[in-house]
Formats: structure tokens, sequence, C-alpha cells
């Protein structure tokens, strides 16, 4: 059906409800039909997903964080929200991150045995080339420093490769997915396996410290020795190129690394298995990138839409900004960020009048590590006990089917009421558990009830998450509009009912 029918003023309706004896049953949530109404006309007839997404991705491209690109989605998003009337809109720092770091241009070749294109691209903060230059392809093995010993003297001018050839598999099934009905429905997929014991923790903190070691003494004597770059495999076959950055890079007090170029795991396979055979690989490049260490902070963007009587009080709605530089960052997340501005647009366009106000962050540094929003939620340890909720989208591009109660019993009822208008556009779960990954994690954290919500896969753990083929072409825009709308009336409900949302056991709800 596209509109929800009203039969009442208000729904009060749940599941749990409906199904727990008198004695058990919690509180009814009121959920306007009315708005709920407005906000599916609003949002799926008249929606600004496809502009804002395009806009994200098709002109202002990569949103690395500390890169021109973030700085003009910062910008772009404050004046968005500023056009649409949102109050307190503010580009705020965090915090220092390092040197910004940009792609300015590449070009590879095979030279020998034959002539071919390298596929490749740069990974985020490493260095550039001296104009173009030609090196010999060398597979260097060490599992210890100890081992790097053998390699002194013989590697001036080489590209290094140091990984293994990669094993590739073939793809049995298809990527794009929607998510099952008994997948959904069904009890959460039990553990399993027990825990390392701490002897064998302690192991796999040994192996992961030697190969720390090994790497970081490569770097210094591939500078020492006159490596000309170095070649890592992608970690997805098919020829998607996927890859990430240098952590040793965004440090101003280090030396720019080496050029580090991610190439497609089938070419990668070819030039290791010729380097093995004895047939010598020349490889041609010109690698260009830029750093840039005038400003070592980095920025989220936020706005409100104030509240009335309980204005003092937040429910709050984000996604991350930034992306990785190797697509447009479109299912990475451009798709949430519109969703979630677009559900600010259309709570402000309606002329909705929340009890508490709702503030939208977009954040940075989430690729590295949460770093945008643990350290907002840092930064501001007087707003903990005033909001009553963070809702967050971050898994792509697809329809949302529900919400994680990140393990928080008490919420269940709650959001089943508040979501149970829209079972027909495929909200039908909450689910009990705990999702990890994106910055929903930064208020949990902190005591403060933070969720992801449930999302279709489509294809994003299998071709775009961090990939080269993460761009607007593959958005599902009916989906992006679809979470929008689910988002908006998600947020306005939590913002007007009369309690702040169950915090978990043993966590206050105010100071």
């Amino acid at each position: 059906m596209n509109h929800v029918h009203r039969t009442a003023a208000v729904l009060a309706v749940g599941l749990a409800v409906l199904t727990a004896p008198l004695s058990a049953q919690v509180a009814q949530e009121k959920v306007d039909l009315d708005v709920v109404n407005k906000i599916r006309e609003e949002g799926l007839q008249r929606s600004q997903i496809p502009a804002l997404a395009g806009y994200l991705t098709d002109v202002n491209g990569p949103r690395l964080t500390g890169s021109p690109g973030m700085k003009r989605a910062n910008d772009w998003t404050a004046q968005k929200l500023t056009e649409w009337g949102l109050s307190n809109v503010v580009v705020e720092p965090w915090g220092d991150f390092g040197r910004g770091w940009e792609r300015v241009s590449y070009s590879g070749r095979v030279v020998t045995p034959y002539v071919q294109a390298l596929q490749a691209i740069p990974t985020a903060w490493t260095g550039s080339t001296k104009g173009t230059v030609t090196g010999t392809a060398v597979v260097v093995r060490a599992e210890t420093a100890a081992d790097l010993a053998g390699y002194a003297g013989k590697l001036k001018g080489a590209i290094v490769m140091m990984q293994p050839e990669p094993d590739i598999e073939e793809m049995w099934e298809a990527p794009a997915q929607r998510t099952s009905l008994d997948e959904l429905l069904g009890p959460p997929p039990e553990r399993t396996g027990a825990a390392p014991d701490p002897a064998q923790r302690e192991q796999m903190m040994a192996r992961f410290r030697a190969m720390r070691e090994v790497r970081d003494s490569a770097d210094a004597m591939f500078r020492r020795e006159g490596v000309t770059a170095i070649l890592v495999p992608s970690s997805r076959a098919y020829g998607i190129l996927r890859g990430g950055g240098s952590t040793a890079g965004r440090d101003p007090k280090l030396p720019e690394p080496l050029p580090e170029l991610v190439v497609s795991q089938e070419q990668y396979a070819q030039l290791y298995r010729n380097v093995e055979r004895g047939v010598p690989v020349q490889i041609e490049l010109n690698v260009t990138n830029k750093f840039f260490s005038d400003d070592l902070k980095a920025y989220n963007t936020l706005a409100d839409l104030p509240g009335t009587d309980k204005a003092d009080e937040y429910v709050m709605l984000g996604a991350h900004l930034d992306s990785w530089h190797l697509g447009t960052g479109a299912m990475d997340n451009a798709a949430g960020s519109a969703v979630m501005m677009e559900a600010m647009r259309i709570l402000k366009t309606l002329g909705l009048q929340p009890r508490r106000t709702v503030r939208i962050g977009l954040w940075s540094g989430e690729e590295q590590g949460l770093l945008g929003s643990r350290n907002w939620v840092e930064n501001h340890p007087e707003l903990h006990a005033k909001i009553s909720a963070y809702v967050n989208v971050d898994n792509g591009t697809g329809k949302l089917r529900g919400i994680w109660d990140q393990s928080n019993d008490a919420v269940i009822p709650v959001f089943e009421q508040i979501l149970w208008p829209f079972r027909d556009l495929g909200v039908v779960a909450v689910k009990h558990g705990n999702t990890g990954g994106t910055d929903h994690l930064a208020f949990d954290a902190a005591g403060i009830p933070g969720f992801n919500f449930i999302q279709d896969p489509i294809a994003y753990s299998s071709q775009s998450h961090h990939t080269f083929l993460d761009v607007y072409d593959h958005l599902q825009i009916d989906d992006l509009k679809q979470a929008a709308v689910v988002v908006a009336a998600t947020v306005y409900h939590l913002a007007v009912r009369e309690a702040m949302m169950p915090r978990k056991a043993g966590v206050p709800a105010t100071n």
C-alpha cells in the first residue's frame, strides 16, 4: 500500500504489547499516523536523494579525511542544511588528525615480458615517483626483520612485491542480495567455536607484532636501498581494486612513505608468477600524490532542528561523510549521509515540531577508526545524559529492513511500535544483538543508546565496500528514499515520546 490508512488519531500498537500478558506489558508508544503519512508523501514523492547523493559523489568526489574533498563536503553539507533553515549549523573541529592527502595523477604499465596497462590505484597517504620511472619487480620474502638483511644492495630501483600470490576463488553465487525473511525474523546466528585461550591469543598478538616489525623495518630499509615503489594485491578478485591508506603517512613528523599501489589480484598474481619463473618483469610508473600540512585538524558537520518543551534533550541521527579515495564513496557512505540529510529536510519541510531537539552529525575519520564520532562524544560529556538516542545508517545502498537493539532488550517494544507502519515498505525486524563497525559504537561505548539500522546488503561487501566500484551508478535510489522516510519517522517519534529511550542496565539516563 502507498500510505498507511488512518484509522485513529494515534497508533498505539506493537508486537511486544500484543503478545505480553497484561502484568508484563510495556507502555504503548503513540505513533501519529498523520505525521507518518505526511513523511511518506514528502519523502517518496518529492525526494531530494538523487540530487544530494549525486552532488556528494559526482561533483564533490572522494572525501578522504583531511583532503580538499573532505573540506568541500563539510562546507557543502553545512550550506545545504543552512539553506533548509536548520539551526546551529557548524563545521566543528574534533581534534588532530594529521596530514591531508590527495591523489593527483597515476599512469603505469608493464613493459616486459609484454606491454600491458598496470591495473592499479595508489594507496592513500603514500608518496610520488620522481616523474616517470622504470623498475624491475622483485619478490621480497621476510617473516622476520632479520630476513630483510639478505636483500641489502639488491633493491635499488626495484618495484617490490612483499605479499604472496593471492589465492583467487571463483564467485559461485550472485553478489547482489536482498535479506530473506528467514534471516530477518529468525534468531541471530549462534556463535561457533570457543574463544581463544590466553596462550593462543598471545601467540596471535606475537605474530601481529612480528608482522608489524617486519613492515616497519622494510619501510626504512626500502628507503635506504632506493626502492622505487611497492605493489600490493587488492583484497577483491575479478579485477576489483580495493584498498586503504598508510597510517604512518598521516604523521607530519615522519617522511612521506614510498609510493604504494594496489594492483588487481589477477595481475598481481601474474606478475608474481613471472618473477618466480625468473622472467624479468619491468614496470613503468608515474605517480603524483599531494600532501597537505597547513591544517592537521579534522571536522564534522552538525545541525539542529530545535525542540519545544524538551529542547535541552536530543535525539541524534548520523552517518559518516568521509570515504576512501578509490571510488567516490557512494555506498560508503554518501548513501547514509544523503539519507540523514533528507530525513532532516523532510522534518523541516513539513514544519514538524519535535519536543526534543533533533541533531544530525555527519562524521569524518570513520574509516580510520570512528575518529570523528568518538572524539565528538568525548568532547561533549555535558550532553551524554541529555541524548535520548542516536541512530545510524552505514551499510551501503539497500533499503532498511529493521534495526538492531544493540543488546538493549528494553528498546525492542519501542522500535517495534514505531516501525510498525512501515511493514509494507519491508521494515519487519527489530533484532536482538550487537552490530559493529560504525559510528553508533561511539555512543554505545559512552552509555548513550546508539543503534544501527539493518539494511539489505545488495553487493556491499562483495563489490563496493572500499573499492573503485563505490560510485553513484550502483546506488539504489528508491531504497534510499525508503530509508530516509523510515529514519525521519523514527527520529520524530523518539523526539516526541514522553520518556527518554531506555538505557542498558546500570547506565543512568541523567547525570
